[in-house]
Formats: structure tokens, sequence, C-alpha cells
């Protein structure tokens, strides 16, 4: 995919991998529009970067909607739609610990704000037989996050919708683009955009996980990777399923060992 002179919307914005995505797509020579919850970043994010921006709750449908008019309106047709934000709650440490309020905001956020990016958008985009999502995911879809079950079964189930869309729409011209990064340095995991600590075994930065994501958007491929060992995890886990939870006890059972309690900004450094 060229994406020279594409218009492309893009949630969750202002910090973290979005960020990063929009400071590349506009080196590319992309119309960028952002959007984000957190008005204060986004204006600062979208006043650096030149773009038109809306401030948006991606859990809000009529949010949604009213972010695709806006983009519509600026940019005009949208030809790339980047669902970027999500939502991880430290600490969930078992499947019951969350009440109703976090599995709900989870589910909104992770899941039905892509099912609303594409309610909005998606009919535009077969008319004219053309279009693309990009959602951003996690290697949690694919394995899981451990210490935080509303997470990975969010991430699972945005996994599953992302393959729905491209089985679907893929005849009336609709690409999609599933990125599934596993560690990177972003706000969600406590960390500085910019610096990576020293210890970073496993961690990648916001910025190189967007360039991996956006040469995959490149090649039109459906699963991209941040990380190239994540698929030998991944097929060890479909290869035999009983040792693979094994070793995830174990893996769980090392970190509170270790540090006392799971702790979601320490667990890169035992992957």
């Amino acid at each position: 995919m060229n994406l020279a002179k594409k218009n492309i919307v893009i949630t969750g914005a202002a910090s973290g991998i979005g960020e990063a995505l929009a400071s590349h797509f506009v080196k590319l020579k992309a119309n960028v529009f952002l959007a984000d919850i957190d008005q204060p970043k986004l204006s600062l994010v979208a006043e650096t970067l030149r773009c038109s921006y809306n401030v948006c709750d991606v859990a809000n449908e009529e949010d949604v909607f009213a972010l695709v008019n806006h983009a519509e309106t600026e940019l005009g047709q949208i030809d790339l739609f980047c669902s970027n934000a999500g939502i991880l709650f430290k600490g969930e440490a078992v499947p019951l610990a969350l009440d109703e309020e976090y599995w709900m905001k989870s589910w909104c956020v992770n899941v039905m704000s892509h099912v609303y990016a594409a309610r909005h958008v998606l009919p535009q985009m077969i008319q004219r037989q053309s279009g693309y999502f990009l959602q951003i995911i996690s290697a949690a879809a694919l394995l899981s996050q451990i210490g935080a079950p509303a997470y990975s079964a969010t991430k699972s189930a945005a996994l599953s919708f992302a393959e729905s869309l491209a089985i679907s729409y893929g005849h009336e011209g609709i690409k999609v683009s599933a990125a599934c990064p596993q560690y990177v340095a972003t706000p969600m995991l406590g960390f500085e955009d910019t610096k990576l600590p020293r210890d970073a075994k496993n961690l990648i930065s916001a910025d190189e996980a967007a360039l991996q994501i956006i040469d995959g958007v490149l090649q039109e491929k459906f699963l991209i990777l941040t990380d190239s060992g994540l698929i030998k995890f991944f097929e060890r886990k479909h290869k035999d399923y009983d040792q693979w939870i094994i070793g995830m006890q174990r893996l769980q059972n090392k970190i509170v060992h270790a540090k006392g309690e799971i702790n979601l900004d320490n667990m890169y450094k035992f992957i």
C-alpha cells in the first residue's frame, strides 16, 4: 500500500505507538487525523505534527461517529482507519479480581472500539471498493498476558474480529492488518516514550514498533509482529496446549517469586 496522500485516522494518538505511527505517517506524506481521550496531550501532538484532531472516547459509539464525521469533513474519504486506543488494568491477578465496571471498560475500549470504527467507516469503503483497517491489538491475543485476564480476553476477541473483517470483506477490496506487538515502552506499561531502561531485554521503543507496523502495512500483511520470536511461542502453544499452560504457570510463579506479586511493568524481563 502506498501511503502518500492517503487519509489516515489514528485513535490513541496522544502517546505511545499511536503518536509514533502518526509521526511516521506524516513523514510518508499521508494526511493524518488524530484522536484521543487526553485532550491536553493530543493537542500538543497535533500542533507538533500539524494535524487536525478530535477528542474521542472510543468506548462511546457516538464519539466514534463524531470522529468519523469530523475526519471526513477535514480530509475527505478515510483510506485507512487505525484503531490503536487500548486499555490495561494493572494488578488484575485473577479473572474474578476485577469488578463488572473494569471488565466492561476493557470490552468497550479493546473490542467495541474496533466494531464502532468499522460500523461507521466500512459502508463508504465498500461503496468505493477500497479501504484499510489497521488494528493495533497485542501479543496477548496470541499468547496471554499473565496477571491481566480482562486484557488477554478482550485482545483475543479483537483479533478474532479483525479476522472476521478480513474474511468477510476482502472480496469488497477491504484490507485488514492486525498488529500484535509484544512489550513496547509506552505509558501503558509505565515507560517514557523515548527512553528504554538499561535492562530492556525484550522491550522495544514505540518508534521501533511503529516502523515495523508500517512496514507490515506497506506489505499489506494481515498479522504484523514486532518480535521475531513471538511466532515460535505461538507455534509451541498450538503444538502442545497443555505443555504451554504448564510453562505459563511456571513463568507466573517465577515472576511472583522474584517480585512478590505480579508486576506488569517488569514482566518483559522474564519473557
